[in-house]
């Protein structure tokens, strides 16, 4: 199992409640509660158990967790040799960032890159960290949104590749997906912000940008619609939207990549604006 999914068990340890441990790693409780269980049928026992002051360790639990932090620490260890022996081989290294929800086919669709005799490593990571390690020196070159100016620091250079519009993902079966309007050289039919007022929308977790963006754009309209957090990638909520669960969010690139015959994309007002995307260094 990859390490970053052991993390959940040790969160959830240290949070002693899974619903704390999923808001903490921008997961829905019930997916987080489902992997619990999975793991606890995997090794045939019960990893934690109810007490008074929330969930903690059964005893088995208490070891099992014990071989996670050594299996998490081991595998460390080895990619740290690994590195370091690149390091000895190969003086000429770029760590290139990326965000966990950046879809990967920006790199080869939208940009050129070519490094011969160059070592490339790829970090992922939540554009916090990528602007932190930008900060400090692990991360050269990262592809970020372009924040708002008072979150990005002081002596960090951005230089925008590309503009990422933001459209609506509608169920072709909602009575809303009739209700967009054509305009002349519009590629997406336009919806009235406030037809969106009674919907049901499944968006992607507090980590990603385009929580915030979409949350803006609630403010900016004034309207309060049902909004359930379920995943923390714009991919899966669009999922859930294709399931007839609500309507979501994706960017543009989304739309065109990765087409369904189950949703129909439609653009709104300025208030969504457009979100230019770029290297930072």
């Amino acid at each position: 199992m990859e390490n970053e999914r052991l993390r959940y068990l040790l969160t959830i340890e240290e949070e002693a409640s899974i619903s704390k441990a999923a808001e903490r790693l921008f997961l829905s409780q019930p997916s987080l509660s489902k992997f619990v269980t999975s793991v606890e049928n995997s090794i045939g026992f019960k990893i934690f158990k109810r007490s008074a002051s929330g969930l903690i360790p059964t005893e088995l639990g208490k070891r099992y967790l014990a071989y996670v932090r050594d299996s998490i620490a081991l595998k460390n260890r080895m990619l740290d040799d690994i590195d370091r022996i690149r390091e000895e081989r190969k003086k000429h290294r770029i760590v290139f960032g990326l965000a966990y929800t950046r879809n990967a086919i920006a790199i080869p669709k939208k940009m050129k890159i070519s490094l011969p005799d160059v070592q490339l490593r790829i970090r992922i990571r939540s554009e916090e960290e990528l602007i932190d390690g930008l900060q400090d020196g692990s991360i050269d070159f990262a592809l970020l949104t372009m924040p708002a100016p008072d979150r990005l620091p002081s002596g960090i250079r951005f230089k925008e590749v590309y503009t990422e519009r933001i459209l609506i993902a509608v169920p072709h079966d909602n009575p809303l997906s009739e209700k967009g309007i054509v305009r002349e050289g519009e590629p997406w039919p336009y919806l009235e912000p406030a037809l969106l007022r009674d919907q049901i929308f499944i968006s992607s977790g507090h980590g990603t940008g385009l929580y915030d963006l979409t949350e803006a754009f609630f403010r900016a309209e004034e309207i309060e619609p049902d909004v359930r957090v379920v995943e923390d990638s714009v991919l899966a909520a669009k999922r859930f939207a294709e399931e007839g669960w609500g309507i979501c969010f994706v960017t543009e690139e989304i739309a065109n990549n990765d087409p369904t015959d189950r949703l129909r994309y439609f653009s709104t007002n300025d208030t969504l604006p457009l979100r230019p995307v770029g290297y930072a260094w």
